[in-house]
């Protein structure tokens, strides 16, 4: 019977999301307005309880085991040699992350029916947000890479169109395609280590990772760095922060869910998961420490200037997780898993009483300043602090610099590429 519970536990928390909110699709393409709020959330909402409920029968079924267990659904695609299993992984891990992911969904669903009451894009929130919570469940339970990259994947495409809801407006589009854009450079190293780990171990199977060790020393920390790059863009480390404060363009409801719960953690629940290939590459974990430390101190000093509740948050979260990659990369990953939950708590609480903070404060600007320590022993280093983080260090412009050549060059080969064209097209018109 546990067995059997299991499997199906498995099969809701993943798939019950992703065919509600196809239902409310098809649905609309064939009614078009017949469909009311009230019927988007509750067919919305029953894919998202159906999650809920199969986390707690994964839960159930795994305390009567005690041990990791994996279930092989058979391949999922098949191309000559390669092969993607349908192969998923529940432990500890992946219950912890599974269960936080699919109750904090149901919280800001529940949130969002009267927060976007009357908008025009209601459906097409609560679509969005049955696929992500699909892609969550998925990243959750993935027992293979290649099925983790596939809800990864999910994750970013509806976290971009999150931060772009509001597109009658040029701003939340441009966010959205910087957050979007960062998620396509940082994920090319994650298809890079995907493709290596097969080559290499034959499998990209989770429990497959204790082989790592047995690669070189260049090749496994080669792998690594790739990893952490992936996780670097979708946990907005530096030199990647730049697109989490553009993220605050979308409305509150996903702000919470994305960018202080769930989404942002993600890249660090990848570095949880391939523990075994960080264990192995001590410079790799080198390099996850100082960027980890380096984006909380980065963090927290614009944190202190922002001027806007959610901009002011979001750098605050930033801060928070770039301790929680540096714990990860110390090795203290059962610590790091409590501080990921806990954090993820407490923001998505701030975020979702973001519209409320300057309706609930009554002391704007009338609190005397308190000169802090290095303003008494260094004024001039304060003040040019001050004004540096005033501007977040001028990182758009910095990462903007550092691809203009690219885009330059890009450009220039498009050009030359036309020019090509055109000759060539006369000369073999010789009436034009």
């Amino acid at each position: 019977m546990m067995p059997d519970m299991l499997q199906w536990g498995l099969v809701l928390s993943i798939a019950g999301p992703l065919f509600c909110s196809l239902l409310v699709g098809l649905l609309l393409l064939a009614r078009s307005h017949w469909l009311t709020e009230n019927a988007v959330y509750k067919l919305c909402n029953c894919g998202l309880l159906l999650a809920f409920l199969g986390s707690l029968m994964v839960l159930v079924a795994h305390r009567f085991s005690g041990t990791a267990i994996e279930v092989d659904f058979g391949h999922w695609i098949s191309i000559g040699d390669y092969e993607i299993p349908a192969l998923l992984y529940v432990d500890r891990l992946a219950l912890v992350f599974s269960l936080l992911g699919s109750a904090l969904t149901l919280l800001v669903a529940r949130f969002s029916q009267t927060y976007l009451h009357k908008e025009a894009g209601f459906a097409r929130f609560f679509m969005l947000l049955g696929i992500f919570a699909t892609g969550t469940q998925l990243v959750a339970f993935a027992g293979a890479l290649d099925l983790f990259f596939a809800g990864w994947e999910a994750i970013g495409i509806c976290s971009a169109l999150f931060i772009g809801y509001f597109y009658e407006r040029e701003e939340p589009v441009r966010s959205a395609v910087r957050a979007f854009t960062t998620y396509r450079i940082c994920d090319a190293g994650f298809l890079v280590a995907i493709v290596s780990i097969h080559e290499l171990l034959g499998s990209t199977s989770i429990s497959g990772l204790m082989a790592a060790e047995d690669l070189g020393g260049v090749t496994v920390t080669l792998i690594a760095v790739m990893l952490m790059l992936a996780a670097f863009g979708k946990s907005a480390q530096l030199p990647f922060s730049s697109w989490l404060p553009r993220a605050m363009e979308g409305p509150t409801p996903s702000s919470a869910l994305f960018y202080g719960s769930v989404s942002i953690h993600i890249g660090l629940f990848l570095l949880l998961r391939i523990s075994p290939i960080l264990e192995a590459a001590p410079v790799a974990r080198a390099l996850g420490i100082v960027v980890g430390i380096a984006t909380a101190i980065y963090a927290a000093s614009v944190a202190r200037t922002h001027t806007d509740a959610k901009g002011a948050l979001a750098h605050a979260t930033l801060a928070q997780t770039g301790l929680i990659l540096a714990e990860i990369c110390f090795g203290f990953t059962t610590f790091a898993l409590i501080h990921l939950v806990c954090h993820a708590l407490l923001r998505v609480w701030q975020y979702l009483r973001a519209p409320n903070t300057m309706a609930d404060s009554h002391e704007f600007g009338h609190q005397a300043h308190t000169p802090s320590l290095l303003e008494k022993v260094l004024p001039r280093t304060s003040n040019w602090l001050y004004a540096q983080s005033l501007h977040r260090f001028r990182l758009d412009d910095r990462m903007d610099s550092t691809i203009a050549p690219v885009l330059w060059l890009a450009e220039s080969l498009a050009r030359w590429d036309e020019l090509l064209r055109r000759s060539l097209s006369r000369r073999q018109d010789p009436n034009s």
